[in-house]
């Protein structure tokens, strides 16, 4: 293969690339600004505010990390079952891959804070109205509902 044809090739995969970008309305940063319950209820407290990065690669990854928790200096294996609790209570990692059908989002969890999480899907659905994303369960008796903003880049 010759320069100018690698070239080519490397040229089309990035068109590709931004295409598919622009396609999925998806990629980019998210906020979560509201959490709702099947019953309807807002969760409370509502924080910590969850992080969620969407690729236009297929990956995702979703954090939230709750302020102000107990500082305690000794290492984990040390620490009592309540200071492991307070520690990790309310706190999320997850990442893995996404695929999008329609208006379904199904998110594949490769890796999560919870192991018993790594190898689930979670599906659910979702609708824009403007910069938020609205997730809900396929379930229509469900009334829970994630609300998400664009994140926004300042200057």
């Amino acid at each position: 293969m010759n320069i100018r044809s690698t070239f080519g090739a490397i040229l089309l995969i990035a068109t590709a690339s931004i295409a598919s970008a622009q396609n999925n309305p998806l990629v980019g940063a998210w906020i979560r600004m509201s959490d709702i319950n099947a019953q309807g209820v807002q969760q409370q407290p509502p924080t910590p505010a969850a992080f969620l990065i969407l690729s236009a690669d297929g990956f995702f990854s979703q954090t939230a990390i709750p302020e102000r928790r107990p500082k305690v200096d000794k290492p984990l294996e040390q620490m009592t079952k309540e200071e492991l609790v307070a520690r990790f209570n309310r706190v999320v990692g997850r990442r893995g891959t996404y695929t999008i059908a329609g208006n379904k989002l199904t998110r594949h969890d490769v890796s999560n804070i919870n192991p018993s999480g790594e190898g689930t899907d979670q599906i659910q659905l979702f609708r824009l109205e403007g910069d938020t994303l609205i997730l809900t369960t396929e379930d229509p008796k469900s009334k829970a509902e994630v609300r998400f903003r664009r994140a926004k880049k300042t200057t």
